[in-house]
């Protein structure tokens, strides 16, 4: 993911990416973990909002990863995100304790 990552840069003369992703569990913290570690940025795309905006562009509820990919592309690309924050050190440790 990481070297796809960096020939799109490439490719398209960017300097960095934002990663968007659709909080419907914790699986996504691990990958944020990593992409952070790596200089990716995450950012999460509210799961009512993509349902809303996917209905609004083509009145139709169905679900599928592309559509639900491009709609997810489409709030990054309008800032209608928020920033996680991530713990780390011994902070993530008092998390993962107090949990």
């Amino acid at each position: 993911m990481l070297s796809w990552i960096e020939t799109l840069k490439v490719e398209h003369g960017f300097d960095n990416v934002i990663l968007g992703v659709e909080p419907t569990g914790h699986y996504w913290m691990n990958l944020a973990q990593f992409l952070r570690h790596h200089g990716i940025g995450v950012v999460l795309v509210n799961p009512m909002h993509v349902k809303k905006s996917k209905e609004l562009d083509d009145n139709n509820p169905t679900k599928n990863d592309r559509k639900d990919a491009r709609v997810i592309s489409q709030l990054v690309k309008d800032g209608r995100y928020s920033v996680p924050h991530i713990p780390e050190g011994i902070y993530a440790e008092l998390r993962v304790g107090m949990n």
